[in-house]
């Protein structure tokens, strides 16, 4: 049972694909080869370095902070500055009370300044120089000192070779931080100049400074003049050494806690690694799979315990495999039914035309002919409806759904057929059944497709009703399992339907018409399309006798959707 709407004539079909299967079957090839899916090691994985790159960033920024210790250097270098101030300062006060004359006649002892000198107790570190106001050396505290023994070093043990070892990993971290070229360029902007101290001191200023010598050492020196009364007789220099010895020394407290952030950050790693990108590569390869040969849906893994974006990746993977192979046998199903129905009237064409070389008489070929326009006009209507039912799914697609006032568009559809009714037609009747206002009723959908629906059960409707019969439309507003719903019934007056075929009518080709009707007038797509269109709105159609026990009183054709609450 079909829409004679559905059987018109159209023309305007999509031309066909006029490459040959090769062409289309080395074009498609071409297409997938194209962005190949490429095997790649789990360690070289884009997903596991992001994973592994992400937890490192964060300890790299720690390590260098942690390495670099600016404020813990500068609070060092500030306390070292002050207290090789209160040194010299002590150091200048004791040899200008013993540098010999006064005024301009007053000059150093440097006996007596060297004696001072070789009595403090400075640091292996520290260094402390004596110059004139001509900026000469006079007293280097390196160049004073106790008898030097000489004398055979004991042998090493575990002790001193843990030192050894200590002493290396400092200094080859020393040397790595003075390799990075910003240390250099930093270092080569700060160098010292020992005779611009000497001559901001002999000035009366006390001078202290942070620069590196030219063996690249850190260090912190103080100049401040030696006075006797207001006279400047000398200018001492104080020099510390140790700060990059300190600064190390906290470097490598750290190191054990960096280690086990490290350690800690890989472990984190490797379990995302294992939780997220092991199963994307399971999906990936099972999808390779899939697409690759003819192997059905158990191939794609199951990660739905897991209740998290993956599981439902893989749930979507999973569904979308099953519409794709759904969708395929449709198409070859589709197909094969397409070759049986067109082969039908081919086969009327060639025996008509066959048997029209050897008709005798004006009358025969007159009937051939006929038979012969019958068949055309019978091939023409089923590739109509052909082409109108493989563009149903492409249509919906490229439509955007909206809300549908199902008492307005019936009331349309029944004007329409009250409009044009003739004599003797059955007369098209809306009845709304519902007790609340079915202006009311909304669903979601695609207008001009589910009038199409409409327009195709009231015309198979009228095909088997009786002259001057009632095709009843009636609407309905329902609550089922607690989801709003809205149901539509065609009615008709005509024999019915054998319970046998209650479902197989929605078959494709499908045709059962009544007594006198033209053979070959109705495709059998107008239901199959009704149920296509029907399923892309979330809903189903069924088809039933008004009277179950007995085929008298009619059909009813149900349809049932979500509505909009």
């Amino acid at each position: 049972m079909v829409s004679k709407r559905s059987m018109e004539s159209d023309t305007n079909i999509a031309k066909p694909d006029r490459r040959t299967g090769d062409e289309r079957r080395s074009r498609s090839k071409v297409r997938r080869q194209q962005h190949p899916v490429q095997e790649r090691s789990i360690l070289f994985s884009r997903l596991t370095r992001v994973i592994f790159l992400s937890h490192l960033f964060g300890l790299v920024i720690l390590m260098v902070g942690s390495l670099t210790l600016n404020q813990y250097s500068k609070g060092l270098i500030e306390a070292r500055i002050e207290n090789l101030k209160s040194q010299a300062l002590l150091v200048t006060s004791i040899m200008g009370d013993t540098a010999t004359g006064f005024g301009a006649d007053a000059q150093l002892d440097i006996d007596k300044a060297r004696i001072i000198i070789g009595r403090l107790d400075l640091p292996p570190e520290w260094r402390l120089r004596l110059h004139d106001t001509g900026q000469n050396l006079l007293v280097d505290s390196e160049q004073i000192g106790a008898d030097i023994s000489v004398g055979e070093l004991p042998p090493l043990d575990t002790g001193a070779q843990k030192i050894i070892k200590s002493a290396d990993a400092k200094f080859s971290m020393r040397n790595f931080l003075k390799s990075l070229p910003w240390r250099k360029r930093a270092r080569d902007n700060n160098r010292r100049d020992l005779q611009a101290e000497l001559r901001r001191a002999l000035l009366g200023e006390t001078v202290s400074e942070e620069k590196y010598d030219s063996e690249d050492r850190h260090i912190v020196t103080v100049s401040t003049p030696v006075k006797r009364v207001q006279e400047i007789l000398g200018v001492v220099t104080l020099e510390s050494y140790d700060v990059e010895d300190i600064i190390d020394q906290e470097r490598l407290s750290l190191l054990p806690f960096i280690g086990w952030a490290i350690f800690a950050s890989l472990i984190s790693s490797i379990a995302l690694t294992m939780s997220i990108v092991f199963p994307l590569r399971d999906l990936s390869r099972a999808a390779q799979v899939v697409a690759r040969t003819n192997k059905k849906v158990d191939q794609i893994p199951d990660f739905s315990y897991r209740k998290d974006e993956i599981g439902d990746l893989s749930l979507m993977l999973g569904e979308m495999t099953r519409g794709l192979y759904s969708r395929i046998d449709d198409i070859a199903n589709f197909a094969a039914d397409v070759a049986h129905e067109i082969k039908n009237p081919l086969t009327s064409l060639r025996s008509a035309s066959d048997t029209l070389r050897h008709a005798k008489s004006d009358e025969q070929r007159e009937k051939l002919i006929h038979i012969i326009q019958d068949d055309v006009g019978r091939m023409d209507r089923l590739i109509t409806d052909i082409s109108k039912a493989s563009k149903v799914d492409a249509n919906l697609a490229r439509e955007k759904a909206e809300p549908i006032n199902l008492s307005e568009l019936l009331n349309n559809v029944v004007e329409f057929y009250q409009e044009t009714r003739k004599d003797g037609d059955p007369n098209v009747e809306f009845i709304p059944v519902d007790t609340i206002k079915v202006e009311a009723v909304f669903i979601r959908g695609f207008e001009t497709p589910f009038a199409q629906v409409i327009r195709n059960l009231v015309d198979n409707a009228m095909t088997f009703s009786p002259e001057n019969g009632t095709v009843k439309i009636s609407l309905a507003a329902r609550t089922e399992n607690n989801a709003a719903r809205a149901v539509i019934n065609v009615e008709d007056e005509g024999p019915g339907i054998p319970p046998d075929n209650l479902e197989t009518i929605f078959d494709r080709f499908y045709t059962e018409r009544p007594k006198g009707a033209q053979f070959g007038s109705h495709s059998g797509l107008g239901l199959a399309i009704c149920r296509q269109i029907v399923t892309a709105h979330k809903g189903y159609i069924f088809a039933e006798n008004r009277n179950p026990e007995s085929r008298t009183g009619g059909a009813r054709f149900v349809i049932n959707l979500p509505r909009q609450a």
